[in-house]
């Protein structure tokens, strides 16, 4: 297990509602388990900035969009790399609720895309500073492994969303996988132990197989409509409406062959014939979340324990491999519809810094080339978008006093 903190940063002016100045800290992970692999996590949003994996020809490649720069996060040229995003993943239609116990109150939230609430509003988790634990399991034999573990407290009425929750983030590196792992429940606010509140948490990772920054033989920035991706466990999708929020609906795959992945196809090959015309942004369940919906209601989170595989996706050129699984009942494709990014902005200065013994782990200036559309590809498991919003699927996200919110992703990475 070994844990290298990086020097703090401060905050700069941009960085969503941050104080200017505000210490950031980050932290490199890497575990004797997993030769040529490391990751790199800030307090910043819970945000995993590097994820250095071995390729084909055991070269580490960084395989995640993000910045040097700790203070490029949370500005306008970041569209949420890498953070941890809540109270609730995705968007909330109309950015309004209203909670079954008291369905006469309703909870009105920030509209911050479109008429919907996204990824908890302007002052989500993802643009807040998280507590940090150096996890004192050293050695566990039960979670083996190089952990760490951050928090956070969402007082009641934050960003509009009732209750007082403490929210618990842990990212464990082990056998080449790295693993992200949320933790919710509300704390009794000044003795009220009858709260109830919603809660849907994700990592919101850009991947990119080829590496960051792209190798020449990609072009630099490159793109994923190359990357091989291929679904398990997964038999539809939710249909949205023209804000890109679920309609409720449930679309049999054989019914569009564009959003079947069942059988391995490159990411590009039906990428604009997607519904909307952009790319990918949809919301894949797992077929037994449809089929046996009452085993995925939030209170029996601690009954779901082993994830379950979702997602395979294959870079030719590296030869770099992800899988990834999940105890979430699905998960949100994204392509990156949106992504842009000019050459020469961010990460120009020439900061060098090796992290790895074999000299595999560095700071390159890896957005100094920019970003483009479809440069990256997500795989956010979550609730189901707008749940509560829905009688089908709120209970996935309603939360009461002595529940416990648990969820685990793993990302696995081998070569083929």
């Amino acid at each position: 297990m070994t844990i290298t903190e990086l020097p703090q940063v401060l905050s700069k002016e941009g960085q969503g509602l941050l104080p200017v100045n505000t210490p950031i800290r980050s932290f490199i992970l890497t575990d004797k388990s997993s030769p040529g692999m490391a990751c790199q996590i800030t307090n910043l949003g819970a945000t995993l900035t590097h994820l250095w994996v071995p390729d084909s020809k055991n070269h580490s490649r960084d395989v995640v969009l993000g910045f040097d720069d700790m203070t490029a996060y949370r500005t306008e040229y970041d569209p949420y790399f890498g953070a941890s995003v809540g109270r609730t993943a995705n968007r909330i239609a109309k950015a309004q609720f209203a909670l079954p116990d008291d369905p006469e109150t309703v909870y009105r939230l920030d509209a911050n895309n479109g008429p919907n609430s996204l990824h908890g509003g302007i002052d989500g988790f993802a643009f807040r500073i998280w507590d940090v634990t150096l996890t004192p399991d050293l050695g566990n034999v039960e979670t083996p492994g190089t952990s760490l573990q951050l928090s956070v407290l969402s007082n009641h009425m934050d960003q509009g969303f009732p209750g007082r929750l403490r929210v618990l983030c842990s990212y464990r590196l082990y056998n080449h996988a790295l693993e992200v792992s949320y933790e919710a429940f509300l704390e009794d606010d000044a003795g009220d132990n009858r709260q109830v509140s919603i809660v849907s948490l994700t990592n919101h990772a850009y991947f990119n197989l080829h590496g960051v920054p792209a190798p020449i033989s990609t072009g630099n920035p490159s793109q994923v409509k190359d990357h091989v991706f291929r679904t398990t466990h997964i038999a539809s999708f939710l249909e949205l409406d023209e804000t890109s929020a679920p309609t409720g609906t449930v679309v049999p795959l054989d019914q569009d062959s564009s959003m079947d992945f069942r059988n391995a196809k490159t990411i590009g090959q039906d990428l604009l014939a997607a519904p909307g015309g952009a790319g990918y942004d949809h919301f894949y369940p797992a077929q037994q979340a449809i089929e046996r919906p009452e085993e995925y209601h939030l209170g029996k989170d601690i009954n779901r324990t082993t994830p379950l595989v979702l997602a395979t996706v294959h870079a030719p050129e590296s030869g770099i491999q992800l899988e990834m699984s999940t105890t979430d009942p699905g998960f949100q494709f994204y392509t990156a519809n949106f992504v842009h990014l000019e050459p020469g902005l961010i990460d120009t200065a020439k900061v060098f810094l090796d992290l790895g013994s074999d000299g595999g782990f560095q700071h390159v200036g890896k957005a100094k080339g920019g970003y483009v559309v479809h440069s990256a590809f997500c795989l956010e498991a979550s609730r189901f978008p707008d749940a509560i919003n829905h009688p089908a699927w709120r209970d996935q996200v309603i939360i009461r006093s002595g529940d416990k919110y648990q969820s685990k992703t793993v990302y696995a990475f081998s070569t083929i």
